[in-house]
């Protein structure tokens, strides 16, 4: 009966005598054939409960795709932000690496201030928009050699990881998306893009030279890396949201790039401004969790690990759902106080 079976395929599935239970193995059409090779949500072939992204209304349309963010992104809620925009705490530095780290990161802060012409009050906002495309490149680097560290430690050894590889991925695919997001409203010239390379030829070394002498100190100055970016996200929120300020003049009524909108579930309605908050918040969280890795062991548990399991539930139940979230930039738009920008 196999051979008889064998035969069968061979000619094309033509319907031969032999009992019905072996006929379901040759029913194959070309399509099924040409598809053996590509992957079940990549294929053509409808799924019955339209289940594949090509199938969703208007996918082909969309700018940005779910399926290209690999893994989920926590959806801030306005309380969230308002309470991190009002606690803009910093770090006091302990040690001597804490102290050497801390003069390295607020040396290149302010050497990055004169270079970008960035103030804070009335700032130019060409010069606002190419310090976040050279900040978000910068910022990108130490996540991913961190965890490539972490990777071939855990191959070195032969142990696990204990958690951390897959939240400094995390954060360097988080920075990327800001960066993604950022070249989808401003354009980056020669200058610009020479910073971009610079940095990532200055950064990577460093970052990598710290963590082989000590990754305690890394996180360290990465937490550092992510107070200043913290201030700046915050400062160029307040002039957003400041009438008279350049800032509030060319950014104040600005829509939300999809990608953006998509990617922290956000209304269609969407401001940039909610743009700017939710990457100030992502910041604060990649502050807090490089300050709590620079005091753990290297083989402590990541204590962060339910926290991306509940992100991942939360954006699951937005999309099943179709709801996103509100930042209610609308509400709080030209009214904020000085003080809880610039605290």
């Amino acid at each position: 009966m196999q051979s008889l079976l064998l035969r069968s395929v061979a000619r094309g599935c033509r319907p031969l005598a032999f009992p019905a239970v072996y006929r379901p193995l040759c029913v194959r059409s070309a399509h099924s054939v040409a598809n053996d090779t590509v992957h079940f949500r990549e294929s053509r072939t409808p799924h019955p409960l339209k289940a594949k992204p090509w199938e969703q209304v208007g996918y082909e349309k969309r700018e940005y795709n779910d399926r290209y963010a690999t893994t989920a992104n926590h959806i801030w809620s306005k309380e969230e932000i308002d309470h991190m925009l009002a606690n803009l705490w910093q770090h006091k530095p302990q040690t001597f690496s804490d102290k050497f780290v801390h003069g390295a990161m607020y040396g290149l802060y302010k050497t990055f201030n004169f270079i970008t012409g960035y103030k804070a009050e009335n700032t130019p906002v060409r010069a606002v928009e190419w310090r976040l495309i050279v900040l978000e490149s910068f910022a990108g680097v130490p996540g991913f050699v961190a965890a490539m560290f972490r990777h071939f430690r855990s191959l070195r050894n032969l142990c696990r990881d204990h958690g951390w590889i897959h939240t400094l991925l995390e954060e360097a695919e988080n920075e990327r998306m800001h960066l993604l997001t950022c070249m989808k409203m401003f354009d980056a010239g020669i200058v610009t893009r020479t910073l971009v390379i610079s940095a990532q030829v200055v950064m990577t070394p460093f970052v990598a030279a710290l963590l082989i002498v000590k990754p305690g100190a890394a996180h360290r100055f990465v937490g550092y890396l992510e107070e200043t970016a913290c201030i700046t996200y915050a400062n160029v929120i307040h002039q957003v949201e400041t009438p008279g300020t350049p800032l509030h003049g060319a950014w104040s009524d600005v829509d939300a790039p999809e990608i953006a909108r998509t990617y922290w579930k956000l209304s269609d309605d969407a401001k940039w401004v909610d743009v700017l908050k939710c990457m100030f918040a992502d910041e604060c969280n990649h502050r807090d969790v490089n300050h709590t890795f620079a005091t753990m062991s290297s083989d402590d548990p990541n204590p962060f690990v339910y926290k991306h399991q509940a992100d991942a539930l939360k954006a699951w139940r937005l999309e099943a759902e179709g709801s996103t979230t509100n930042l209610g930039c609308e509400k709080t738009l030209g009214v904020k106080p000085l003080s809880t920008a610039t605290a």
